[in-house]
């Protein structure tokens, strides 16, 4: 899937995790013209552990609600 991103002179960024057992992840940005990719690519990252931390956050919320109505069930 192709990613528009919101920066003008960012061309593709996008991410891909190699192996749900490897804490790796392939993290490709092209840039357009002479651009060097080194600010984008920090622009990039924090991006990605926002988007993470969002994820985490909903699941650690879900579970706690989850717990809870297993308790008042139990009750």
């Amino acid at each position: 899937m192709f990613y528009q991103p919101p920066h003008p002179d960012v061309e593709f960024c996008g991410y891909c995790i190699t192996h749900p057992s490897e804490s790796k992840i392939n993290f490709r940005i092209q840039t357009r013209g002479a651009l060097p990719a080194v600010e984008p690519f920090r622009r990039g990252l924090s991006d990605l552990m926002g988007v993470c931390q969002h994820v985490l956050n909903t699941f650690e919320r879900s579970m706690k609600e989850y717990r809870a109505q297993r308790e008042e069930e139990m009750q």
